[in-house]
Formats: C-alpha cells, structure tokens, sequence
C-alpha cells in the first residue's frame, strides 16, 4: 500500500513554490491564498510485539493509522464508517533492520518457534487535516490484505497487532489486564487552535471548534503505540428473520426463522408490506413505521414475554453456510443455501470465475465446522472512586443485562422514487452498501438488545428470550461476572437473537460545518404511551413506552446515553433499508450487506444467477448480498405518520388511539434528509 501524500515536511510558503511556477507570483497575504491551509500530525510509531512475516524480500504487511474526529469516534463509541484520514508505515520502513525471507513463499518467525518480542519505530505523517481534535487507532496488519475501500478488509482481524496513541499507563493497569470490556483511552490529539465559543457537546464530550491559522498548524511528538495482539476474528455472520409466536397464557416463546440472507425468499412471511419485486433485493425482515409495542414490563416471566413478542426479531448466525440442500426440480437460482465456507476461507471459489484482485475473501473461519462462534459477554463501565469494574445493564434497566456484542441498523441512502415508490432498479446503491449520513443527510439507527442462549441460561427449554437473559444475573451469580477479578464470563453462542427497539437514533448535526452546538441524537418512536405489558389487554393500564429517566438517572449500574441522545421525539420511523452491523467494544465489527455479497463500481452490476460480477467477473457470496437488510415499511394503520401530529381529541378515536395515545405523528424532520 503507497502512503498518502503527506505535506507535513514543506514549509507552508513551500507548499505554492509549485504554484507560482504554473500560475505567478506568491501571493504575500496568507489570506489570498489558492489553497486553504491545512493541519498536520507528526510523530513516531512504536511497535512492540512479534516478528513479521516476510517474503520476496519484503516485510508483510503495514502499520496503519487511522484518525477519526472525536466528535464522531467510530463504533463502539461513535458512528463513523471512514475515518477523517488515514496513512500508513509500510512494513519495510518499520523494521528496517529485521532480516527478511527471500524467498516466494511467506516465512514467519513463530511458526518457526522464534516467539521473542521485537521492539521497533518510525515516524510517521498524516495529513491534510482540518482543525479539530482527533483520536488515532492504529494497527499492524500482519497478512497485508487492509483494503480501505472494502467492509470486510478495512478494518483489524485476528492476529493482527493493535494501538494508537493511548494512555500506556492505563492500559498496563493490572484491573484492566485481560478484560474484554477494557478499551483503551485514546490521547486527543488537537489541531488548530481552540476557539472561545461555547464547545459543541458532541458524542465524544464537550469539544471545541478548532481554527486552523493562515501559516498552518503541525501537531508534533505525537507517540502512537502498537503491541495488542488481537485475540479473535471478526464476528462473520449471515441474517435471518423472525417471527415469535406467544403461548396463550404468556409463559412461553416461539421464534421461527422465515427469512434467510442466504437464499431467495421461500414466502412472504415476515416481509409484508415491502416495496421490493426483485428477489435477490427482498429484506429478510420488515417493521411498519408506527410500529407498536408495550410499555416496559415488571420482572414477570409472562409480563416479559407479552412485551418482547411483538419487538421485531434477528437471528444472527455466525460465519457463512457451510451446507446444501438438495435444490428441487425446476428450483430458481439461489433458492437453496450454497456452502460458502470454501470460497469464504480461500479453499475454493468456482473454477469457472476469474477471481480478481480481491479473492480469496480471508474470511478467518475454519476450513470444516464448527466454524467458531461469537464470544458474548456483560459489559461494564469502570468506577474511579473504587478502582473496580461494575456490571451494567441496558439503558431501560429492568435487570436486563447488556451483553457485547451489540448489534446497531444504520440505515442506507435512499433511492429515487418513480411513480411515487423507490426505484425498483436501486439505481442510487445498487449494491446495497452506502450507508446514509452526510451534510444534510442524517445517520440513522436502530439498537438491538442481544439475548444470552438459553443453554446458558440453565433456566429452562424455551428459546433465548428477554426474561431468561435478564434472569441469568441472578441466577447465573458469579458467573456471568465476577466482582472479585471485575472479569465477565466469556460465552461462546453459534448464533444470536436479536430483538429490535421500537425507536430510531437520529443524528442531524453530524456533519455541520461550522459544528452545532449539540451533536447529540435525538431518539425517536412512534409513540409516547402503550398498554404496560403486565396487564391483559387494556386501555386502562398506560405506561410510557420510553422511561421518563432515559436521558437523566444516574443510576451507575444503567448504560448512560446521555452522550448518545440528547432528546427525545415522537414520530413514525424513516421508511428506507437499513444495514446490520455487529460490534465488539475493540472495534472489531462486521457489517452486512459487504462486498464479498454484491458487486459495485467499475465491476458491474451483481449476476445473482452465476454469482459474478457483470463486467469483471469474480466470486459472489449470496449470504452476505442485498437481502442482508431490515426495510422500515409504511404504516400500518392509515392514520398514522401523516405529517401533521393529530390530537386524540379531534374525534371518536379507535382502540388503537387509545391504548398508544392517540395516532402516530409523522416522521420527524431530524430524521429526514434536507429538501
């Protein structure tokens, strides 16, 4: 990989030498300048752990560094997909005096048993940058297949050895050793030049708005530091659809899968009321925009039941199918599943596709099952008055406790609408792979609570449900966390089922230049009240479907989302489809739809008959394509998401306007992008 052009070693004057030649004279006012001046960051990489690989002569791999405005760190903390720049120390420039293998074939130092740590460093440069404080994660890639440009090559994977510019005491820390809910606290890094006006609150804090002055700004002696081997893969998993049917006296839950990512939909069930015509694009679940749902319940198995079964439901099942069904006579493409693990591993892709520059896939799966699982854990949050780590639940409570990884819905752009419905051809995004967020286009979100297995739960043999997740803290004690280590018990489940809120996070001010003063979401659903889920059903038992202490409880055992949202609304959901992502508190994610399951740019549009790509043919995994997405679909009931907000004293309302408080408004503004 080429690093980035990098600015940082001419002087600013330096920079229009060039300029002058082709256009004139220098301007002598920095103010007349052509190109606006630009921030640099500068300073030494250290590399702390083991010996490369190499080949041909060539270390393997490069370190990469990647800079995020704190603002919007990437997920766990934040929601960026890109970071504001990234640049790169090639292999060779890091260990300059490591011996390297000349040889064709990759030479590696373990596998050899030369397990010695090494210690080495080189400075590095990353710019242009605009004013503002910045965070830098960092990374070893010790195979060298980072691909910015690709989901499932742009971020770290197992073996890989990872860093940034952290606090190295803190991390060193013997409470912190070992823990999965540890995640280092990156050093701000601040370009430019603070302003006096009030500091933007924005999901990293309180920030302020940084100027970068007509000489330029270069933040220097910045120490990025590299040395955590990462223990795991990235957690690879195709999609389905649920539905959950509820026992006639509340004590029991049944899921069923009806949608599946990985083949064609058999039937309608699950995806009802969405605009798709196109099989291959058909969402393996769909939710009503005035989707409706009780208010959160008591700590009753039947209250927990009747509140969770009508949340819309995921199934996550972890890598990619590894079987096939025997397809039936005159079956269409696709109907069936196809064992992707060979192609996914880099065994064996058809011999008929020209596998281009980015096959094999690398997914790090076992080459047979059991292919690995998803490791799942409690979170925590650590307490500085008492030197200890404390469990904590989800935002809502009610002893439900939130377990990694979390599972986040971000929604993707729109397409243009024909004849008053979305391009059927999906001409905007024809893969199915950018994600919704720019100026004037809001990011969207939809949180999932992730469910324990109920094998784990040793409570009884229904499915993993809301109750028995809740009720594993208590009657897992000592298990699910220990208080004396402040270490969580690490489950490993095939799957994960998944239950949706009724609610979107909504983040308009994202990309605001100058920034607003409050970046923050706003949390909105459809409506205020419902029928509390203890009660049978009835008008006469109301509750509000989001806790009145959402934004403000200081209770220290909730997860605290005030740096998340900062208000709430009531309003329909944005109609439109919505990716799924997977993530860990280190940053390791997966998300689908992904390359590897659709084609885009210049390798032409997806051949779903053949699995190719139209114009540059290469493998494609159907599991991890276009039907790997939720839909937000219209309203179920006509009176709702209109855009005036009705009173429930207009008329004579329905059953439905009372027990949820009157018709749903319609979509609010900060969910929509700008006319």
């Amino acid at each position: 990989m080429r690093a980035l052009p990098s600015l940082s070693r001419l002087a600013p004057r330096a920079l229009f030498v060039a300029a002058a030649v082709a256009c004139g004279a220098v301007p002598d006012d920095p103010g007349a300048r052509i190109v606006p001046a630009q921030g640099v960051i500068e300073g030494t990489i250290v590399y702390q752990g083991p010996r490369p690989c190499s080949s041909q002569g060539h270390i393997v791999g490069n370190a990469i560094l990647l800079v995020f405005d704190r603002r919007n760190p990437p997920p766990p903390a934040g929601l960026a997909n890109v970071p504001a720049n990234f640049a790169d120390v090639t292999g060779d420039a890091l260990f300059a005096s490591e011996p390297r293998y000349t040889g064709d074939a990759v030479y590696c130092p373990a596998d050899h048993g030369f397990t010695d740590p090494v210690t080495v460093s080189a400075p590095f440069t990353v710019s242009p940058l605009a004013g503002g404080s910045y965070e830098i994660q960092a990374f070893f890639d010790t195979t060298g297949d980072f691909l910015p440009t690709f989901k499932f090559r742009d971020l770290p994977e197992q073996g890989d050895v990872g860093g940034g510019d952290i606090d190295t005491a803190d991390a060193l820390r013997a409470i912190n050793a070992g823990n999965p809910n540890y995640v280092p606290q990156f050093v701000p890094v601040d370009v430019g030049i603070p302003e006096t006006s009030p500091a933007p609150i924005s999901l990293g804090g309180a920030i302020p708005v940084y100027d970068i002055p007509a000489s330029g700004y270069v933040a220097q002696d910045v120490t990025v530091s590299i040395g955590a081997v990462i223990p795991s893969t990235r957690p690879y998993f195709y999609a389905g659809g649920v539905t959950v049917a509820l026992s006639p006296d509340d004590s029991m839950l049944t899921p069923t899968v009806v949608q599946e990512s990985d083949i064609a939909p058999p039937s309608t069930s699950g995806i009802l009321g969405t605009v798709e015509t196109d099989p291959d694009y058909t969402p393996i679940l769909t939710i009503p925009q005035d989707l409706q749902a009780y208010a959160p319940p008591g700590l009753s198995q039947s209250g927990a039941n009747l509140f969770e079964q009508p949340l819309p439901h995921l199934e996550l099942v972890f890598g990619v199918p590894d079987s096939a069904g025997a397809p039936a006579p005159g079956a269409a493409p696709n109907s069936v599943p196809a064992n992707e693990l060979p192609c996914a591993t880099g065994v064996a892709c058809p011999e008929s596709l020209d596998p281009g520059p980015i096959d094999p896939f690398h997914f790090q799966l076992q080459e047979s099952a059991p292919e690995g699982s998803f490791l799942v854990w409690q979170n925590a949050a650590f307490d500085a008055a008492t030197g200890t780590w404390r469990p904590l639940q989800i935002a809502e409570g009610n002893q439900v406790p939130m377990l990694w990884p979390v599972v986040i819905l971000s929604k993707l752009i729109d397409d243009d609408e024909v004849g008053g419905q979305p391009d059927p051809h999906h001409s905007n995004d024809p893969a199915s792979l950018t994600a919704q967020g720019g100026a004037g286009q809001p990011v969207v979100i939809m949180q999932g609570i992730t469910f324990l297995e109920s094998a784990q739960t040793a409570l009884d043999a229904q499915a993993d449900t809301l109750f028995n997740t809740a009720a594993a803290g208590p009657a897992l004690a000592g298990t699910l966390f220990d208080p004396t280590t402040g270490l969580p018990t690490v489950f490993q489940q095939d799957h994960l089922m998944v239950a949706l809120r009724p609610s979107v996070i909504c983040f308009d001010h994202l990309f605001d230049d100058p920034p607003w003063p409050d970046q923050r979401g706003t949390l909105v659903t459809p409506f205020s009240q419902g029928e509390v889920a203890d009660a049978p059903p009835s008008s006469s038992k109301l509750g509000p479907i989001v806790p009145p202490d959402l934004l403000n409880n200081g209770d220290p055992t909730r997860f605290q989302v005030d740096n998340l949202v900062g208000a709430v609304k009531y309003g329909c959901l944005p109609r439109g489809r919505y990716a799924i992502n997977v993530v860990y508190p280190d940053g390791q994610a997966w998300t689908v739809p992904n390359e590897t399951g659709a084609c885009s740019g210049s390798e032409g549009a997806t051949d779903f008959a053949h699995l190719t790509c139209t114009l540059e043919p290469r493998p494609v995994l159907y599991s991890q394509g276009n039907r790997a997405v939720v839909e937000v679909v219209g309203a179920t009931n006509p009176a709702n998401c209109q855009a005036q907000t009705p009173s429930p004293a207009a008329g004579p309302p329905d059953q439905t306007a009372i027990a949820f408080g009157g018709p749903a408004p319609g979509v609010p503004a900060v969910c929509l992008p700008a006319q």
